[in-house]
């Protein structure tokens, strides 16, 4: 008796491959599973190399969804929000946030930077605490002052001006004397007060017999001379011209104070030295 041939058909053969190590060719034969998708054909029929097993179909999302780089879709209205929609953050890296003032919601100056944005205020302005509001700067206020005399705040800048008989300098800042008046210094040697013109050609006294004066300040404006006397324990004033003498404070307590006359601001202060 002739027996005839074992016929094994494709899906005995496939029976054949290891699942975990294998893979089935389309013929059935089996081979390494990492032969699959490297560029060569491994299989006789070359299925492990066919576009359905090597091409990964790429995730599509929605016309109004935004593709993340981790694969999500969110909607399009949520890119460069300034939030992390993407687990990844991809809807946001690169993105200027400056270019959306619904984003970024700075009153003034926006600044893009590699990582984010920060905001600012032109000049005269200073920010909020809040990082993004921006208020007018009194500059009239600051120390240094920023003029020699008469300060006037505007909104975002300031105006500089001078009393009678100054004129102001080029600068815009500084007032020059142009009262055809020698410019002079007041000094005190504690038991007088002098007034010594800057080239040393005049000297007088303008007020003596004090016991000890410690401080002394000149108001431009009202044409006042203020003084600590120590000796008396009274804070004093008197025109330049020595009319209108009065006592502002009597109660002995300047041992090592001092006094500063802000003119702009129209009062004085004390404070130990």
């Amino acid at each position: 008796n002739v027996i005839p041939p074992l016929l094994i058909t494709s899906e005995e053969k496939k029976k054949t491959c290891s699942p975990n190590h294998q893979f089935t060719c389309g013929n059935g034969a089996c081979i390494p599973t990492y032969y699959t998708c490297d560029g060569e054909s491994d299989c006789m029929d070359g299925s492990d190399e066919a576009d359905s097993l090597c091409v990964t179909v790429q995730p599509t999302c929605a016309p109004q969804q935004f593709m993340c780089k981790s694969g999500e879709c969110i909607d399009n209205s949520k890119v460069c929000n300034g939030l992390k929609d993407c687990q990844d953050n991809s809807d946001e890296k690169g993105f200027n946030e400056c270019r959306n003032p619904s984003v970024h919601k700075c009153a003034q100056v926006c600044t893009d930077t590699l990582t984010g944005y920060y905001c600012s205020c032109f000049p005269g302005y200073k920010l909020m605490p809040d990082g993004k509001a921006c208020e007018d700067l009194n500059e009239c206020l600051s120390t240094p002052a920023v003029c020699s005399q008469i300060c006037e705040n505007t909104v975002g800048s300031y105006h500089c001006k001078c009393a009678p008989g100054y004129i102001r300098e080029p600068d815009g800042r500084t007032c020059r004397q142009n009262s055809g008046i020698a410019p002079y210094l007041l000094y005190t040697n504690r038991y007088y007060i002098r007034n010594l013109t800057t080239d040393g050609s005049h000297l007088s006294i303008v007020l003596q017999g004090l016991s000890n004066v410690i401080a002394l300040d000149f108001d431009h404006y009202e044409k006042r001379l203020y003084w600590l006397d120590d000796g008396v324990g009274k804070l004093e004033r008197m025109r330049f011209d020595g009319s209108e003498r009065e006592t502002l404070v009597d109660n002995n307590i300047f041992t090592s104070i001092n006094i500063s006359l802000k003119f702009n601001l129209r009062f004085f202060s004390l404070s130990e030295m």
